[in-house]
């Protein structure tokens, strides 16, 4: 049985806008695939690459495509947008493919199907390079190429292995079905809480930040690996299908809606199991100091009805350590100093929050730097997905900025150290004080003593005057 690809309707007309034009244009195909079928989302054209003179490699103009040909495009350019779609995505979702207007026939012409393969592979090499960000799909190392003629408006899709490393590469047909009708998704809320505390210990070669949010970003995979999932408050068999859950719930509660009807949102809650075994060996680190790492994750995804339980729990899984692995990235390049340890002895940093964006159906989601407004995400929304939306699509109460009234008091506490006594300083007191109090006991008690003798040589003293 061959492969068969769903996709909402607009992904047609979104294809023939751009071939009426009669210009080349190369994009990105976003969906989900699960044992039960494989969805595409959206298509996502590849901005236009700007020289080195005029922008840096990561901005994207939003001008028109001008006129360009395959063979002038980048394939780390198409790689490196990839991967900032990739931060945009949540759980489930992925980068499945490129799709590509033009007038040559792509699968037909040897030099343009060895271009294809070539930015296929890079992007697949691109998305390995971080395995916190679950770029490339687990399920699946076949990638999709939609192809739309700009002369027939002849639409053809096939697949091809990546990261196989065999010469002869295996080209598979690929039936793409247009839904005349929006796909429905169930939608899974989940809050995950962070508030550990990490050592910080500084070797000869130092430690920046981004080596210690490394250090984070493992022991968080490892926890979230290791935790249950209940899915609005109770543990579910993997087997069993999202949809089917839904239906054994509303038969219990008898509820009047109609069976087609999919609950707005399941909740889900992570449970860590507790470790009442100590390991065989510990070891003893002198630190330099610690990182208190606290807050809220906030993850929505969104499944396939008929995707099963095991899918949804690697999905939130992907979604909060892929969201996590995207703001440390984006915080480290935003850093004008990657110094761990500053002179100041205490120092606070806030990684972006998460925002959600509408894309058909669902959302996706972006992220804000402290002070920024909803409208950067409109710029990132528009350059990266393709997408015109306003300012009040975007979904901004979904993680609250960050409370810096510890880190306020922290500081003052930190400020005041400054006023006190070093330790040695107060041992050095402590030490003194005795002294001068053991002289004052010794004289009062030579006093006592000698008290009638004293008294008498006074007498004598004034009676001689």
């Amino acid at each position: 049985m061959g492969r068969t690809v769903y996709s909402p309707e607009y992904c047609l007309q979104y294809l023939e806008q751009y071939a009426s034009k009669e210009i080349f244009v190369i994009g990105l195909i976003l969906g989900q695939t699960t044992s039960a079928r494989e969805n595409v989302i959206h298509l996502a054209r590849t901005p236009d690459e700007k020289s080195s003179e005029s922008a840096s490699e990561t901005s994207y103009p939003l001008d028109k495509p001008e006129s360009k040909t395959l063979d002038s495009v980048s394939e780390a350019w198409v790689a490196d947008h990839a991967k900032h779609v990739t931060r945009m995505l949540p759980g489930g979702l992925f980068v499945q493919g490129i799709f590509i207007t033009s007038d040559e026939d792509i699968f037909e012409d040897p030099n343009c199907f060895s271009k294809v393969k070539s930015i296929i592979n890079n992007v697949y090499k691109a998305m390995s390079a971080n395995q916190y960000m679950y770029g490339n799909c687990p399920y699946t190392n076949e990638r999709l190429i939609l192809h739309m003629s700009n002369s027939t408006k002849v639409l053809t899709c096939k697949s091809i292995e990546v990261g196989s490393g065999t010469k002869n590469t295996v080209i598979k047909p690929v039936e793409w079905k247009f839904l005349p009708k929006a796909q429905q998704w169930q939608r899974l809320d989940c809050y995950y809480e962070f508030d550990d505390v990490y050592p910080v210990v500084v070797k000869k070669s130092g430690i920046s930040v981004k080596q210690q949010f490394q250090q984070i970003l493992e022991s968080a995979h490892k926890t979230i690996e290791t935790s249950i999932m209940f899915i609005d408050g109770e543990l579910k068999d993997n087997a069993e299908v999202l949809e089917q859950l839904f239906k054994k719930k509303k038969s219990k509660t008898s509820s009047k809606t109609s069976q087609q009807e999919l609950p707005k949102s399941m909740n889900v809650s992570l449970f860590v199991p507790f470790e009442n075994a100590l390991p065989e060996a510990v070891e003893y680190l002198e630190c330099d100091g610690s990182i208190h790492f606290s807050g809220v994750v906030s993850s929505s995804v969104f499944m396939f009805p008929k995707a099963t339980v095991s899918e949804t729990i690697a999905s939130v899984k992907q979604d909060i350590i892929r969201s996590l692995a995207s703001r440390f990235t984006m915080h480290c390049d935003a850093l004008i100093d990657d110094n761990l340890l500053p002179e100041e002895k205490v120092c606070f940093n806030e990684p972006p929050r998460r925002v959600l964006v509408p894309v058909g159906s669902l959302y996706l989601c972006d992220y804000l730097f402290p002070g920024e407004a909803p409208a950067e995400a409109l710029l990132s929304v528009r350059e990266l997905l393709d997408l015109q939306i306003t300012e009040a699509d975007v979904v901004c109460d979904v993680e609250t900025p960050a409370d810096t009234s510890e880190f306020d008091a922290l500081d003052r506490d930190a400020s005041s150290e400054e006023l006190l006594a070093t330790p040695q300083e107060a041992s050095q007191f402590m030490y003194i004080t005795g002294i001068c109090f053991a002289m004052f006991v010794l004289i009062v008690s030579i006093i006592i003593h000698y008290y009638d003798s004293i008294v008498e040589i006074l007498s004598k003293i004034l009676a001689k005057s």
